[in-house]
C-alpha cells in the first residue's frame, strides 16, 4: 500500500521535536526523561539510522 511506504520512508518529525526538547530541558536542568521517552516512541531515534537504510530493502 503507498501508506506503508510513506511510514517507512518519512522522516520522523514528531519524534525529533521531542529529542530536540529533551536536549532544551535537560540543558535548562528540568525534567528531561519525559521528552526523550517520548521521542523514542514516536520514532525520533530512527533519524540517525536514515543514512544506513537502503532504498529497496523493503521491496
Amino acid at each position: 500500500m503507498v501508506m506503508d511506504g510513506v511510514a517507512k520512508k518519512g522522516f520522523p518529525v514528531v519524534g525529533v521535536i521531542f529529542l530536540i526538547l529533551a536536549v532544551v530541558k535537560f540543558l535548562q536542568g528540568d525534567d528531561w526523561v519525559v521528552w526523550a521517552i517520548l521521542g523514542f516512541l514516536f520514532g525520533g531515534f530512527g533519524v540517525f539510522g536514515l543514512a544506513k537504510r537502503d532504498d529497496g530493502a523493503g521491496q
